[in-house]
């Protein structure tokens, strides 16, 4: 009755020729098109490649263009399972958090099962193949990665819902990962048996009692020969147990409810302490003897209650918000994965990132609707800096089509998928709101509402889930999409997005009265191109060319960023490496300015206003311009120090 956990054993990969592998029980002599190579897992197959030096460094220069054949192969994980491992007759899940993106799981050279999708977990049932204590071959083979859209395309026809941006992006070359991204584990007795499907924590008005609801789910039938009765919960201050309950355990799941709790309150960044408890739960024989351990789960307990901003429209949705009954002004970034293949980045990279949005005196990031679920660890340390986390679901904007599918089968597997998100971060502390996606928008140019099928799933979904936490359609919403200074005073502005560069105004004076005279109720993105240093241009462009901003290596990634018409007839002449320094300085001196002068005045209107959020916060990639504050290298731009001025004043 435990767990083996897979990361333990060695892994060969080999890359096959589509369906190649399926053929190396008839014919002895077939060799794979690469490998065998001795990797580790959790990893993506391009940093095993990379390692191994058959691909080069897709962050250097134009090399992402010769990573993109990886795509076109199967890719085989596979491990030998020693003899003994398991014992005679006892029942063995193999259960995988993370596998990107889809295949089959075979045992010695034989498919057993399929598999599919980035964002759920999968359980398979393999005591039949694994129970007779002999040594066997256990295989993750993932097929070619699906058609899924980049920057471009229709959201209408979404159904895969794989991180979008690794299609390409305009921060973002094509890199399509494969491989597993999460914990890979054989699950046997109880282990098997017992899962936590939910765990939440409430606070009540007086902020000093609270309570913890959680929920447990039981197969006997996979038990083995424990014997279990019944369900214990504990919260934990430290050491000392401040409250638990008990539950006779059912078949299918099982309600525990600890009240009462003495607690105190957690807080976002800058407005006081993260106090975070412990909650375990243990199975239990019924007479005091513990059989089953989970792991242990952290909760904070805070308030949430939102409000009309001064002034809004009746039709508004409330976008003050309060923690605790302090107003909170949101103030902070968008986000992205740390790395671009975000299978292999180290937790000291969420670590670098999320203690720079602290010390910038960040209150709020926003996970974007085209990348992932962020990672336990990401929601940890936001739980420990007091960042509160805007989480949305796998859909996006594309440009040419930006409503969300309204197929009945897509909208069953996005439920799904976002049924997963709430069970697998619901508890955080640090967890604000779930969004329907990122700018999905009508063919009217109208944000969608509730009243979208789509939308409408997920906020039954959440509601039945995750009661209590705030769920909007998308982000923008509201009846404009986008900010227009020529319907100030309209209420029309509600959560907007834009601009992203000087969007057609035609200096920092015009930039100043566009925000001067602002409305908005929210602003989830606002960009300003700033130009990375020259020693990151300098590292990542891998021989190209530096100046002008039109050669391909500037083009391969940041077309959209150099603003090169406004700096050609001043930067023209000049020769060409003082012209980049001052390229780059200019860049960086209006990108300081600007972010600064917008978050001023948005952070003036409060609470009129309820927040303001850059887009973006950091790069994934080492783009050489683009609207981040934070480089690839985690060096910040001078306008993240404006905009930690900014963040700074106005004390709440």
């Amino acid at each position: 009755m435990a767990t083996l956990d897979l990361a333990r054993l060695p892994w060969r990969l080999y890359g096959w020729r589509p369906y190649e592998w399926q053929w190396i029980d008839r014919a002895a002599d077939l060799k794979p098109d690469v490998g065998p190579l001795e990797v580790r897992v959790p990893s993506s197959v391009q940093q095993c490649l990379l390692d191994a030096g058959i691909i080069p460094d897709w962050n250097v220069g134009l090399n992402s263009r010769q990573c993109e054949w990886v795509e076109h192969r199967h890719w085989e994980f596979s491990t030998a399972i020693p003899a003994g491992a398991f014992a005679d007759g006892e029942p063995i899940v193999l259960h995988a958090a993370g596998l990107d993106y889809g295949g089959w799981i075979g045992v010695d050279h034989v498919p057993v099962a399929q598999f599919e999708g980035m964002a759920v977990p999968h359980r398979v049932d393999l005591t039949d193949k694994f129970s007779d204590g002999q040594e066997h071959r256990l295989a993750i083979v993932f097929d070619m990665p699906p058609a899924e859209q980049g920057q471009f395309g229709f959201t209408a026809k979404s159904k895969f819902f794989k991180s979008r941006y690794n299609y390409g992006w305009d921060w973002c070359p094509r890199i399509v990962p494969v491989g597993v991204w999460d914990g890979l584990a054989f699950l046997t007795g109880l282990d098997a048996a017992l899962e936590i499907r939910s765990i939440q924590a409430f606070l009540e008005d007086d902020l000093a009692t609270a309570s913890v609801k959680a929920s447990v789910a039981f197969e006997p039938a996979v038990a083995g020969s424990a014997v279990v009765r019944e369900i214990r919960a504990t919260v934990y201050d430290g050491a000392k147990s401040i409250g638990s309950a008990y539950a006779i355990l059912q078949p299918g799941e099982t309600a525990l409810h600890i009240d009462g709790l003495q607690v105190e309150p957690w807080w976002p960044n800058r407005f006081g302490g993260q106090k975070l408890y412990t909650v375990t739960i243990e199975a239990t024989d019924g007479q005091g003897t513990t059989q089953w351990t989970a792991a242990p789960t952290r909760v904070g307990f805070r308030r949430i209650v939102w409000r009309a901003a001064e002034g809004a429209s009746a039709d508004a949705e409330p976008w003050i918000c309060e923690v605790n009954g302090k107003a909170v002004f949101l103030q902070g970034a968008n986000w992205v994965p740390p790395t671009a293949v975000y299978h292999d980045t180290p937790a000291e990279d969420y670590r670098a990132l999320i203690d720079l949005y602290r010390d910038m005196g960040v209150t709020m990031l926003r996970v974007w609707g085209g990348a992932i679920l962020e990672r336990e660890t990401f929601y940890d340390l936001c739980d420990e800096a007091g960042i509160l986390v805007w989480q949305e679901f796998p859909l996006s904007s594309s440009g040419i089509d930006n409503t969300p599918p309204r197929d009945p089968e897509a909208i069953a597997r996005l439920v799904d998928i976002a049924s997963w998100y709430i069970r697998r971060r619901g508890h955080h502390a640090s967890l604000l709101l779930w969004s329907g996606g990122n700018e999905l928008i009508t063919s009217e140019s109208r944000p969608v509402g509730y009243d979208h099928p789509c939308i409408a799933a997920l906020r039954d979904l959440v509601a039945r889930q995750d009661p209590g936490r705030r769920f909007i359609p998308t982000s923008p919403s509201g009846p404009r999409p986008w900010g227009n200074a020529e319907e100030n005073g309209l209420l029309v502005h509600h959560d907007v997005h834009g601009p992203w560069g000087f969007g057609g105004l035609a200096d920092l004076d015009a930039w100043r009265a566009y925000w001067e005279s602002d409305d908005a109720l929210f602003r989830s993105e606002v960009g300003m191109p700033g130009t990375a240093d020259l020693a990151l241009l300098e590292r990542y462009a891998g021989g190209e060319a530096l100046w002008p901003p039109t050669t391909p290596y500037w083009l391969h990634t940041a077309p959209w960023w150099t603003q090169w018409d406004r700096y050609r007839k001043t930067l023209g002449d000049v020769t060409p490496n003082e012209a980049l320094l001052e390229y780059i300085r200019r860049t960086q001196e209006v990108q300081a300015e600007a972010y600064a002068m917008a978050a001023r005045c948005c952070k003036q209107r409060f609470p009129r206003c309820g927040g303001f959020i850059i887009w973006m916060g950091h790069d994934c990639y080492p783009c050489p311009v683009n609207n981040s504050v934070i480089d690839f290298d985690r060096r910040p731009k001078p306008a993240y120090f404006a905009l930690k001025k900014v963040f700074s004043e106005y004390a709440e």
